[in-house]
């Protein structure tokens, strides 16, 4: 019985390692973002960098899903075609950075400083926005369906052919 029971506690442990290993950032990609601020391409799924700064960083075309750069300033980074599925950028500084084509689906920008951002054809479907600063931000042809973007500030934004339906408004109504 005792063996029986080790044996499904270790298969369970398994099991559980295998759904973790796709989300471990690769640490020697981790470390040449965070001493040379440049991982284009690079693969740092599940990758933490809480309050970094990571300025002017390049990180065109990484995957970059369900990481965690809660606080951080990225300034200028380059998050260009880049896969930022389900990632953490809650009160990231995000000015002037570069976010054209990147998937940014179910990610959480609560409160995040997006200010003259480009976020042209950006994939931001059902992303938290709620009280990001989007000023002067570019969002021509981005996908914000289901978006919450309550009290975000929007003022001077570009929505040119921006998918907006049923995402939560500033005002809080669904747009149609």
């Amino acid at each position: 019985m005792n063996r029986r029971i080790s044996l499904l506690v270790g298969a369970g442990l398994l099991q559980l390692v295998a759904i973790a290993a796709p989300l471990a950032a690769n640490p020697d990609a981790l470390q040449r973002l965070i001493n040379q601020r440049e991982c284009p391409g690079c693969k740092l799924d599940g990758a933490t960098l809480y309050n970094y700064n990571l300025e002017g960083a390049d990180l065109q075309g990484a995957s970059l899903i369900a990481a965690i750069f809660q606080g951080s300033k990225m300034t200028y980074a380059n998050l260009s075609n880049s896969v930022l599925e389900k990632a953490n950028l809650g009160l990231t500084i995000l000015r002037f950075a570069d976010l054209q084509g990147a998937n940014l689906a179910g990610a959480n920008l609560f409160g995040a400083n997006l200010e003259s951002a480009n976020l042209t054809d950006a994939n931001l479907q059902g992303a938290t926005l709620e009280g990001a600063n989007l000023r002067g931000a570019n969002l021509t042809n981005a996908n914000l369906q289901k978006a919450n973007l309550l009290k975000a500030d929007l003022r001077g934004a570009r929505l040119q052919g921006a998918i907006l339906k049923g995402a939560r408004m500033p005002d809080g109504k669904e747009a149609r």
